[in-house]
């Protein structure tokens, strides 16, 4: 029976499944985070409501990813339409944790599974109060790099060591942690401080450099190097494109004009860092810690002679 049950969660098509819905069901929790915690409400009560009406969201209608397919984007009590938000939050979590079982669900890596949806689930709030906000709470920022911190010492794992590692093994992880904290936030100010003298504005808000050091403090040094640049990166990519066809399409309204992307602009830079994070920790961060170390290395070798 023991080894069945063993079996069924060997299996990845089971581990995709769970981990879809499971996320799908977190997914739904973090959109009332994105919603309620800038207006200063509690994420707890009261329940699920209409946010034009007021009116109780019943149970059936509440169903994460579902819900909002079979009500076509329309509130079921009033002519309010449900903001494309709620369900790109959830697919997009439901999609990450499947992900996050696959790779990292196998019997005895129940450590990274934790460490690896506490960040996940951070990072997708943080992107999505960031992008409606501008702002970046703390409790996400400093409370996430603390928490990296503990998870560091608690499942050592996270920065490569062994499951059943001993304390100068947890300690070394937790120094990486902290490592990572220094570096990673201090690059970032320094990089912002040096573009807000050249440009003579601010360039970075404070709320980016604590968020570097949250992700220090769960990838290491290597991460929050890799996420500065490849924030830069997406957010050019992304970005740009937008702008230019804002600023020369010949169909634009002049009464729309202050809602499109411009030069000069103020974005929020959070989201990309945040992705760029997801895509450190779910895909390159073997590559990139290999990379980088490799680099040192060399640097350090051609010095020594």
């Amino acid at each position: 029976m023991i080894e069945s049950t063993f079996e069924i969660f060997a299996d990845p098509v089971f581990i995709l499944i769970v981990g879809f819905f499971f996320g799908a069901i977190v997914g739904s929790f973090l959109n009332v985070c994105i919603s309620r915690i800038p207006l200063g409400k509690s994420i707890v009560m009261p329940s699920s409501s209409c946010p034009r009406c007021g009116d109780p969201v019943s149970w059936f209608h509440n169903i994460p990813i579902f819900s909002w397919l079979a009500l076509r984007g329309q509130a079921s009590c009033c002519d309010f339409k449900l903001p494309l938000r709620y369900l790109s939050v959830e697919l997009f979590t439901a999609l990450l944790f499947a992900f996050v079982f696959f790779k990292f669900g196998g019997v005895g890596e129940f450590d990274l599974v934790c460490t690896a949806l506490v960040f996940v689930s951070i990072l997708i709030v943080v992107i999505g109060i960031d992008f409606e906000t501008m702002t970046i709470p703390d409790r996400f920022s400093i409370g996430g790099a603390v928490a990296g911190l503990a998870l560091s010492f608690s499942f050592p794992s996270l920065h490569g060591f062994s499951a059943d590692a001993m304390l100068i093994e947890r300690m070394s992880a937790l120094f990486i942690s902290v490592t990572g904290v220094l570096v990673s936030s201090a690059s970032l100010y320094w990089i912002g401080a040096i573009a807000g003298r050249l440009i003579n504005k601010e360039a970075l808000g404070q709320g980016d450099v604590k968020l570097l050091g949250f992700v220090g403090a769960f990838c290491g040094w290597e991460g929050g190097v890799f996420v500065i640049f490849g924030g830069a990166f997406l957010g050019t990519i992304l970005l740009i494109p937008v702008m230019l066809f804002s600023k020369f399409s010949k169909v634009s309204h002049a009464n729309n004009q202050q809602n499109q992307l411009g030069w000069g602009m103020e974005i929020p830079f959070g989201p990309f860092l945040g992705m760029a994070a997801l895509i450190y920790f779910l895909g390159l961060r073997e590559f990139v810690d290999g990379w980088l170390k490799g680099i040192i290395s060399n640097f350090l070798f051609v010095f020594s002679q």
